[in-house]
């Protein structure tokens, strides 16, 4: 009876590792992190406003957006945050962002036959079309041109994009 009792509670400590290595076979209730906001270390000596697009550089810390080299797009600020007062250092604030959702920007050069293509960071209020974008920083898909100079853009696809050219890089 002992050992009956023994084999019971053995195999109930392993359930937990059996169910994790093998396909589902019944619902199972999953812990869930919500993707819409999420906080980053901000870089030193910047100041991010709110509603800004948000880079990561390549020291993995977010800056306001710029179009330069070694950038990725992280999202759009939900919050101001200033890392320029007295005591600022990198990593030393952080700030929430939005990783998806549609968002209104200025925009340069960006014409209809352009809703549905990919758009660029120009700075961080503006985003751009391929043909002025030097740098390749990907804000977004166009979803909606307002005027000539302000377009609706997805985001999530910039961030995405971003994931997967820092999955590319770190193989090479």
């Amino acid at each position: 009876m002992k050992r009956r009792a023994i084999k019971a509670v053995e195999f109930m400590l392993l359930l937990p590792f059996i169910l994790v290595f093998s396909a589902l076979s019944a619902n199972a209730l999953r812990p869930k992190k919500e993707g819409k906001l999420q906080s980053f270390l901000v870089e030193d000596d910047v100041h991010i406003f709110k509603g800004a697009l948000v880079c990561l550089n390549d020291a993995g810390y977010v800056e306001p957006a710029t179009n330069a080299a070694d950038k990725v797009l992280a999202g759009v600020a939900y919050e101001e945050c200033d890392n320029t007062l007295v005591g600022h250092s990198q990593g030393g604030k952080s700030i929430r962002l939005y990783r998806d959702g549609l968002f209104k920007f200025a925009s340069s050069g960006i014409t209809q036959a352009e809703v549905g293509l990919y758009c660029y960071v120009s700075d961080d209020d503006t985003v751009e079309d391929a043909g002025t974008a030097t740098q390749g920083v990907i804000a977004g898909v166009v979803v909606e041109l307002e005027s000539a100079d302000v377009v609706w853009v997805d985001i999530e696809p910039g961030i995405n994009q971003g994931a997967l050219s820092a999955t590319a890089n770190s193989d090479t």
